[in-house]
């Protein structure tokens, strides 16, 4: 695997500073041992299960409660889902109360927590058809009860927009399938909402890259990507990472054998004290949730 350079290093750890963390803290309810080493499944058995095709681990600030979402196998239909951390291990997870009977998965905590962003075809306007495509939809959390999720119609198009993120100060990024391409797009924040979406340079994905689910880091300089198709594709798609330094974002390198493999990698996500790196892993036709240490990936 090739290492990444000293401004990756540089980037997660002011990722952790972000958080109010060091790497150095009381372990967390995601602590895990193995993990520092190699990645491994992430509450087998409760959370990650072979029965059941699971995306997309995002936690709260104290990273005692998680969301994902679990998918039949063709994605007609994803839930998304909650669990807590109580004595001592993961619950068993149940809906999220606003969640069930569409597609609807790629939660996001806003950056003071009090909301999250997510993906849904669910209609619309009430008693309307189920969407042709993927929108963008937020959910606000009032006192720990969810309110009625709202559409967000001057950041979704027609074409299937993907897997939100959200840096420290609020810029929203995105991948959308709008115009015939696959581009990251950033949303930028305002008092009132958010700037018109505007894509990322081309160059950042590399030769030949189709991306998928990709996440920003809080400091908006690093991107890890979800991407298929390049030459150095270790599998059907891996994850890779790319910088903004002066201004001008670097092309996407691949994270190498510890997070890729022949299998397909996506929904990567950065634990809130940046620590880990949680991610999908589809084996066997089924999608398995990972976890491993950021210092393993830059060893």
């Amino acid at each position: 695997m090739r290492a990444f350079n000293r401004i990756s290093t540089l980037a997660i750890a002011a990722t952790a500073l972000t958080f109010g963390s060091t790497l150095s803290a009381a372990p967390t309810p995601y602590h895990s041992a193995p993990a520092a080493k190699q990645a491994v499944e992430f509450a087998p058995g409760i959370i990650s299960t072979k029965d059941n095709f699971e995306i997309n681990t995002v936690f709260n600030k104290a990273g005692d409660h998680v969301i994902f979402a679990r998918c039949h196998d063709d994605f007609s239909q994803c839930t998304m889902m909650g669990s807590h951390y109580k004595n001592g291990q993961w619950q068993p997870p149940v809906a999220l109360p606003f969640s069930g009977g569409y597609l609807e998965a790629d939660a996001y905590y806003n950056e003071d927590y009090s909301a999250i962003y997510f993906v849904s075809k669910r209609p619309i306007k009430p008693g309307s058809a189920v969407s042709s495509s993927v929108n963008l939809w937020r959910v606000a959390l009032d006192k720990g009860v969810w309110q009625t999720p709202q559409y967000l119609p001057d950041l979704s198009s027609d074409s299937d927009d993907l897997y939100p993120s959200i840096t420290a100060n609020g810029d929203l990024y995105f991948p959308s399938f709008r115009d015939n391409q696959r581009q990251m797009y950033v949303a930028k924040k305002t008092p009132a909402g958010f700037e018109e979406p505007k894509p990322l340079p081309a160059h950042i994905y590399g030769k030949d890259a189709k991306i998928g689910d990709s996440v920003v880091l809080s400091d908006g300089n690093t991107i890890i990507f979800s991407i298929s198709g390049r030459n150095d594709s270790l599998g059907k798609g891996d994850l890779y990472i790319a910088e903004k330094v002066d201004g001008i974002w670097s092309e996407a390198r691949s994270l190498g054998e510890k997070v890729n493999t022949p299998n397909h990698e996506f929904t990567p996500i950065v634990s809130p004290n940046g620590e880990y790196l949680f991610f999908t892993r589809i084996e066997n036709g089924r999608g398995n949730l990972y976890q491993i240490k950021l210092s393993a990936i830059l060893q």
